[in-house]
């Protein structure tokens, strides 16, 4: 999915930019849908995400934060 709207797009008007990022929404389903459209989390552990952020222990994160590198949407042959 990711390819086939976002590649065209970088290609085709050479927008700078190198990185997609989203605040996924933090439930299993969701996390897995970016992760097989290549998406990946920023923070390697809810803990660190929250320290970040500066969110209590105790609270829920509701959201993650993931990137895409745009980058792998383009091979030598682009």
């Amino acid at each position: 999915m990711i390819e086939n709207v976002i590649k065209p797009i970088f290609r085709d008007f050479q927008i700078g930019c190198r990185y997609l990022t989203v605040d996924a929404y933090n439930n299993d389903a969701v996390l897995k849908f970016y992760e097989s459209s290549g998406f990946r989390v920023i923070f390697s552990t809810e803990k660190q995400e929250k320290e970040y952020i500066g969110l209590s222990e105790e609270l829920a994160l509701q959201t993650r934060t993931m990137y895409f590198d745009l980058i792998r949407l383009f091979d030598k042959s682009d």
